[in-house]
């Protein structure tokens, strides 16, 4: 029982899954490119299913087979449409139609409750409870729609391949972080900017904390793998310590700060550009010049507030 709920369970049922997709593809013969599209799902799969038990030089070679597929152009969305073979239901499922999209973050919270009870990692059991609740959430959906698993795993197959490569952004983004935290990136900024801010200059070093921040989250993609190089190297350095300003405000506001250049970058693949995709928008970049304003107008909010509170 306990290796059912364990992260090793999750990534295998993401890994089986992926194999599935893959096989889904190779038997398409009308995709574009078949072949490619289902090795790299294929590699992909065998990444979540057994890449906590061989050697860690084996998983960065397929994440480099990986980049090479998709930077060759061997991958493709495939041609197949929407089903058309859903079920009839005899009666409209009313607000059952939800339950489905309520099972993942009640199964979530569910396990994370659990884990801290029992006196285990909370977090590792969110994840946990995100992976069991996304089965549980299928088979919710499979009695509701009174659907067949064949159905639910072509339209799993059609939205994965309509995101692509995407998919696997936030993985390689979230090891960028810790790259970048290793190289001691951070101490380098501090070193620039100590040669180009005065040091008793609270504005300013505010604003190249918020700059900075928001820069690397744009390159990044995401604001929590930025935060740590810019809280080493700016924030704690050049105005937590020499100003003796309060640790938990400033890190919360430059951590919403970057989380502004979320939205302002095709980085953050699954909010401005996997949308576009599953909404076959004509312009890939339509959700990021939407939020623009908005992203610019929270920023300077960000920079403004954060100089008058500390």
């Amino acid at each position: 029982m306990s290796q059912l709920f364990s992260l090793d369970a999750v990534y295998a049922l993401c890994g089986l899954l992926l194999l599935l997709f893959a096989a889904g593809t190779i038997r398409d013969r009308q995709h574009p490119r078949r072949f490619g599209s289902a090795l790299f799902w294929a590699l992909l799969g065998l990444i979540f299913l057994a890449g906590g038990w061989w050697p860690h030089w084996m998983t960065g070679l397929l994440v480099l087979a990986l980049v090479v597929i998709d930077g060759t152009g061997r991958m493709a969305r495939g041609s197949q449409p929407a089903s058309s073979d859903a079920p009839v239901i005899g009666k409209s499922p009313g607000p059952r139609i939800f339950w489905p999209v309520v099972a993942i973050p009640a199964m979530t919270v569910l396990l994370a409750l659990l884990f801290r009870w029992g006196g285990l990692d909370a977090n590792r059991g969110a994840i946990v409870g995100l992976g069991l609740g996304g089965v549980v959430a299928m088979a919710i959906a499979l009695r509701v729609t009174g659907g067949r698993v064949g159905t639910l795993l072509a339209e799993g197959r059609r939205l994965n391949e309509a995101m692509g490569a995407v998919t696997i952004m936030p993985q390689l983004l979230a090891s960028l972080g810790v790259i970048f935290t290793a190289a001691r990136v951070g101490d380098l900024i501090a070193a620039g900017v100590r040669h180009v801010v005065p040091a008793d200059h609270l504005f300013l070093l505010v604003l190249v904390n918020c700059l900075g921040m928001t820069l690397l989250t744009i390159l990044m993609g995401n604001s929590f793998a930025a935060f740590p190089v810019i809280a080493s190297g700016v924030l704690i350095p050049l105005l937590v310590v020499p100003f003796g300003v309060d640790p938990a405000t400033a890190a919360i506001l430059t951590l919403t700060a970057g989380s502004s250049g979320t939205l302002m970058t095709p980085m953050a693949a699954n909010f401005n550009t996997v949308p576009a995709a599953l909404l076959d928008l004509r312009n890939p970049y339509g959700v990021i010049r939407f939020q623009l304003p908005v992203a610019l107008a929270l920023w300077t909010f960000h920079v403004l507030w954060m100089w008058l509170v500390l």
